[in-house]
């Protein structure tokens, strides 16, 4: 599976959330609203969108996810740098 297109919506207010990913794998597959965040313990990284579980008041589950690590850190790899030049781009 390749990545085709990713698209970055940047977040004004500074925080742990960065900003949102959406992306588009074959040109025929979209994964919208992967979170991009960072902070002091973790870095940064990005979350994949998820749903609130009702049995629980903090507890989330992934409607989408890598199934292995190396598909991951491609993800993760890709949607950095697509973050990255937006922000090389706006200065």
């Amino acid at each position: 599976m390749e990545i085709t297109d990713i698209k970055i919506f940047k977040i004004k207010q500074r925080g742990a959330l960065l900003g949102y990913a959406n992306v588009i794998f074959n040109n025929s597959f979209i994964i919208r609203g992967i979170k991009i965040l960072e902070n002091e313990r973790n870095g940064r990284f990005v979350a994949m969108p998820s749903r609130r579980l009702r049995q629980e008041k903090r507890a989330y589950r992934d409607l989408c996810h890598p199934l292995n690590q190396e598909t991951r850190e491609l993800l993760t790899k890709e949607i950095f740098e697509a973050y990255d030049a937006l922000e090389e781009k706006e200065e």
